[in-house]
Parts: C-alpha cells; structure tokens; sequence
C-alpha cells in the first residue's frame, strides 16, 4: 500500500498547514521567498483543502523544505525547521549559524513611527495651541501605546541578551 505522497489527495489537518507554513517561514528566513511571494504561499496554504494543493506551493524549493503531507514518508529523520526563540541558532544546512528572528516581539520601527505620526498630530497641534488639558491626555496615551511598549520590547532584549553568559546581567537562568 502506498504512502500519503502527493500523489495520494487527502484532507489536510491543522498539524499539517502548520508544518507547511513553518517550512515556507524557512525558506523565507534563507532568503528563497520574498516576503511578497511568502505572504501569497501562505496564503494559500491556509486555504488548502487537500495535500495535492500544497504541491505547487512547494515544486521550486528543495525537498528538505517540503512537508511531509507532500513528501515521500520520512525514515526516521526530521527536516530542519527553526527552534523556539530562546534555543541557541539553527543550522541551515550551509554551515552557517545565523539565528532565527521569527517571533521576536513588537517592532520597534513600527513603535517609532506610530509615536511620531502620534506627536505630530495630536501632541505638537495641542502644544502650539496652549491646550493643557489635550497635551496631558496626548501624554498620557503616548506614555501607554509608545514609551511602554517600547521600555518592555527593551527590557526583554536585555534580558535575552544576559542570560546564559558568564558575567551576564541577572546571571540567572529561567
């Protein structure tokens, strides 16, 4: 009796869409996706209603990057696939040691421009305008959707980044 390979159609299990996303997630982070063409792969995985759609998804990336739902049957080894975020970096294949940023918390370039679109619309007008009341709600806000956000996306970095090392902040590990 055959296999599940793809050229046997069968439903696809939530298990499944997500090995496939995180092998599309690789391919992105190798720099095999852009992120346009990632964002509509993904896309269409989610929408994948059998394994046989997945095939086309997957035909012009190696095969170590291919799920299981459209592979052959493994023989015992597990492809590799990004780690939690908190494990040291992942091999990819080449020799190279470059950690994986998936998952890694808030944008904080995104946090900067959402406090400067932030202060030169509300903050600066209610300033100029001697609006006391109004710059003091602006604070209040900016301190709870920016500065927060930010000093927390801070402190976790630094904390990250002194764990496990010898002389390392907290010299604790969690």
């Amino acid at each position: 009796m055959a296999g599940p390979g793809p050229d046997h159609s069968y439903r696809l299990s939530d298990d499944e869409r997500d090995e496939a996303l995180v092998h599309l997630r690789t391919a992105l982070a190798e720099g095999r996706l852009d992120f346009d063409e990632h964002e509509n792969r993904s896309d269409a995985v989610l929408h994948a209603v059998t394994n046989t759609e997945l095939v086309p998804l997957f035909e012009d990336l190696p095969l170590r990057l291919r799920p299981g739902a459209i592979s052959a049957p493994h023989t015992g080894t597990a492809p590799a696939v990004p780690g939690p975020r908190h494990q040291a970096p992942v091999e990819h294949g080449t020799g190279d040691r470059r950690p994986d940023r998936a998952g890694h918390g808030g944008n904080m370039g995104g946090l900067i421009a959402w406090g400067g679109f932030l202060f030169f619309v509300w903050g600066l007008p209610t300033l100029v305008s001697g609006n006391v009341t109004g710059f003091l709600v602006f604070l209040g806000l900016f301190c709870m959707l920016v500065i927060g956000p930010g000093v927390g996306r801070h402190r976790r970095h630094r904390r990250r980044m002194g764990r496990g090392r010898p002389g390392g902040r907290d010299g604790i590990e969690d």
